[in-house]
């Protein structure tokens, strides 16, 4: 369950994002609690804060995946940490000042997508090239499973933070985590990566991305996983950041550390999912994958429904239904991270990652839709919405899709 452990410069790796996951969680609560906050529980704004954050996948996210191919990858982490520093530390410092405005939130996350972007290319070909490719799913699961343990703590963290110090305090907490996010990234000890000998500029480098489009359309499996995730991205993502604040506060009116419960208690079901695919090494990952967003669709759809019963009972049943949650969510992360690294050619790991971005891109316009659908139907028909969009998407794939559905891992 933890070979990869076994290698120093995945220790480090592991420890820097760590630290950067407990933060990005605590800003998962807090940010959008802080927009409820100032704009009197506007559920449409809580949307446009994720869209926007997700925003820069769109733009910058293919051209992260040829950076990441062609430059050093430790350099490219070390300046996207340094960048998520100092923009953390900008925000708090305003925020404290009582000069925080909404247009500055969108601004600020906006930023904080952009480092985002060329940060998970970068990480996720690094790994690929500290591990022998034998253990390959092992070490993407076993840092899934460390994001998902630091989704307990940080979630926890927040609302704790919120209750005793308000949102203030969450966000100085924050910049602590990202500086603890720099450090072991900078004392990174791996081998500088420079695959591209020729020409680097703007041209050489779309010719480069063009390089990673093509491989991808020829490639069934890597095309069908773009194609699944396009809808598990748009349809599925949005409930962490636009429902679950929203269903805290409106629905089940349990506060901050509620809707700090709600995002921990998936977390604890995505934990066991990630170190059971650790300790596994599946092969039939282009099985699993469609599996579970079917499960993630139904778990989604059983939330929503359940938040209808009368309490305690609507209560007590949504959070029992949230670790199925988690263990979806998970599963297609890991393992569709590790299908695209395996099917891929280690010269193209970094642009074929990033053609994900385009599909992470589409959180935001299903979170956008999200928001408005909540403001207009309310929180739980429109999370139910979702749910069953989800689910229907995995279904056509499994029955369409029949080169994914056969793939094996080497």
């Amino acid at each position: 369950m933890f070979a990869s452990l076994a290698y120093p410069a995945y220790r480090l790796l592991w420890a820097g994002q760590a630290s950067h996951a407990f933060g990005i969680w605590m800003e998962q609560i807090a940010r959008p609690w802080l927009v409820l906050e100032i704009t009197g529980d506007n559920a449409a704004h809580v949307g446009g804060v994720v869209a926007m954050r997700t925003l820069p996948q769109l733009i910058f996210g293919l051209w992260a995946g040829v950076i990441a191919d062609w430059f050093d990858r430790k350099t490219i982490l070390v300046l996207t940490k340094g960048a998520a520093l100092l923009l953390n530390l900008a925000f708090a410092i305003i925020l404290l000042s009582g000069n925080m405005t909404l247009g500055l939130i969108y601004l600020m996350a906006f930023l904080r997508g952009s480092s985002m972007a060329f940060d998970q290319p970068a990480r996720q070909t690094l790994i690929a090239s500290i591990v022998p490719p034998q253990i390959l799913t092992n070490a993407v699961a076993l840092m899934s499973s460390t994001q998902n343990i630091m989704r307990m703590l940080g979630v926890v963290a927040a609302g704790a933070t919120i209750a005793a110090l308000g949102v203030n305090g969450a966000f100085v907490v924050i910049v602590f985590m990202a500086l603890f996010a720099f450090i072991p990234t900078a004392m990174l000890d791996v081998p500088r990566n420079s695959s591209h000998k020729g020409q680097r500029g703007l041209g050489a480098m779309s010719g480069g991305m063009m390089e990673g489009f093509r491989y991808a359309v020829s490639n069934p499996v890597v095309l069908g996983v773009l194609i699944m995730s396009l809808s598990f991205y748009t349809f599925a993502m949005s409930w962490s950041q636009v429902y679950a604040p929203i269903f805290a506060r409106q629905v089940m009116d349990i506060g901050a550390l509620g809707f700090s419960m709600i995002v921990a208690t998936s977390a604890i079901g995505a934990l066991a999912g990630t170190l059971l695919i650790a300790s596994r090494y599946p092969k039939r990952l282009g099985l699993i994958l469609p599996l579970s967003v079917i499960g993630m669709g139904i778990a989604l759809s059983s939330f929503a429904l359940a938040s209808y019963l009368p309490r305690p009972m609507g209560l007590i049943i949504p959070f029992a239904i949230l670790p199925f949650v988690g263990i979806m969510q998970t599963a297609y992360f890991s393992l569709s991270n590790a299908t695209m690294l395996t099917a891929a050619p280690p010269e193209l790991r970094g642009r074929v990652i990033s053609l994900l971005s385009l599909d992470r891109a589409m959180v935001s316009a299903g979170a956008s839709l999200g928001g408005l659908l909540a403001a207009a139907q309310g929180a739980q028909m429109a999370q139910l919405i979702y749910g069953l969009l989800v689910t229907i998407a995995g279904v056509v794939v499994i029955f369409t899709l029949k080169d994914l559905r056969r793939y094996r891992a080497p």
